[in-house]
């Protein structure tokens, strides 16, 4: 089945006069420099689908927000068209007023957001923001889930309030009920999905990260062993906790809105929208993360903001969105570039908009060291390539150039 977000539009929403962006059915990173309205993107999909959480952007009366999705064979428009909010240009004061429908197009149906509820269609994207910590909670047992239509709403509601607040869903509640319930005959598919996600833990990290499940004992906290010593779930590094956080939370999703038949990892569809997913991950992580996450759902579609140059240079062709700096206007679609050659100055100064890389310190060094080559002042060459060698890497060609300038110098001394 296919399930994925193609195209995202917004008028006079927020900071955006327009906005129309196109995504692959796959892995998205959202980049660029650091303002241009990365995570409000995000925003408006969320948006698109709870207009109750209306007042934390500013609008226009002609305010539109909609994206288009293909869900099994058919296409769909998902969200809000002219006329839907009042109090438009009253900052945190506007109101959705009334369901309008986003504009129809030729072989696109038209909904909002109740309407798709109301005729079942999963059109669910999970969004996450960047908070990803899993503060410790005492459980109490197994509780009752909710049913596919009500988690549906419930996560059609909560976008907004992830991205802005950073809540996250119960993920250790989730191992509870799954760990006791996937002997259960009615929990086939259940026990799949817990072994496939077992089975992948070391998929999470770079290689070697020996990350291991245990179990869960009458206290009702799940155990993990790390590198072969015992840790609770809350006892796990930032990092570890980030990318648990994500995946179970995603498990969660697709089991809690999907009807069973549809809801075994591997074979999943959906949408998955992450703010900043780079957040508490080591660079070694972050270069390994697309590959962990693309291992374990291979075809869920991935929309991601990130300031990561690691994860950008993992990114395959097609897989880059690459933002100008901010601006009113903007039309963007994937790029073919890949970035995986190049170095991660060059990604910060060329796709992130970074700029003065240069320390401060080690540049004027630098040139100091150059007058003095031009001087021929050997004992002021000597000390600066002292101070360069404890500020700079051992490797640093620089560094070497100059001491053979410096030995030339000597011998000619030497000579003269």
């Amino acid at each position: 089945m296919n399930n994925y977000i193609t195209h995202l539009h917004a008028q006079n929403t927020g900071v955006f006069e327009q906005l129309d962006i196109s995504f692959n059915k796959r892995f998205n990173f959202i980049v660029g420099p650091n303002g241009c309205g990365k995570t409000s993107i995000l925003k408006c999909i969320a948006l698109a689908l709870a207009p109750s959480n209306s007042k934390g952007f500013r609008y226009k009366e002609n305010s539109a927000v909609w994206f288009d999705a293909v869900y099994d064979e058919q296409k769909y428009r998902i969200g809000l068209g002219e006329g839907w909010v009042s109090n438009a240009e009253e900052y945190r004061q506007a109101v959705h007023q009334s369901w309008k429908k986003p504009p129809q197009q030729d072989g696109i149906i038209s909904y909002t957001v109740n309407k798709l509820e109301a005729d079942n269609i999963n059109i669910t994207p999970l969004i996450l923001g960047a908070y990803r910590r899993i503060e410790y909670q005492k459980m109490e047992g197994m509780h009752r889930e909710p049913s596919v239509g009500e988690q549906r709403k419930k996560y059609h509601s909560s976008g907004v309030g992830n991205i802005e607040g950073g809540t996250l869903p119960n993920v250790k509640q989730w191992m509870i009920n799954r760990y006791f319930e996937i002997e259960k005959d009615w929990a086939a598919v259940y026990k799949r999905n817990w072994e496939w996600i077992i089975e992948n833990l070391n998929n999470l990290g770079p290689e070697n990260c020996k990350l291991e499940f245990k179990n869960i004992k009458r206290d009702l906290e799940p155990m993990f062993t790390l590198q072969g010593i015992d840790c609770y779930l809350e006892e796990t590094s930032a990092g570890f906790q980030a990318i648990l956080s994500l995946v179970f939370a995603i498990v969660e999703w697709i089991e809690g809105t999907n009807e069973e038949e549809n809801t075994y990892i591997p074979n999943a569809t959906g949408t998955v929208i992450i703010d900043e997913l780079d957040v508490h991950l080591h660079p070694e992580w972050q270069l390994t993360i697309r590959k962990s996450l693309a291992t374990i759902f291979p075809n869920i579609q991935f929309i991601i903001t990130t300031h990561s140059p690691h994860l950008i240079a993992s990114a395959e062709a097609g897989e880059l969105i690459v933002l100008p700096k901010l601006s009113r206007k903007i039309c963007v679609q994937p790029t073919e570039q890949c970035f995986a050659g190049w170095k991660t100055d060059e990604i910060l100064e060329e796709i992130m908009g970074v700029t003065n890389l240069a320390n401060k310190e080690y540049s004027v060094l630098l040139n100091h060291a150059m007058d003095y080559v031009e001087q021929r002042n050997v004992d002021a060459l000597k000390e600066a390539i002292s101070q360069l060698e404890k500020i700079a890497h051992p490797s640093n060609t620089i560094i070497h150039i100059l001491k053979i300038k410096l030995a030339q110098l000597e011998l000619g001394d030497e000579n003269d």
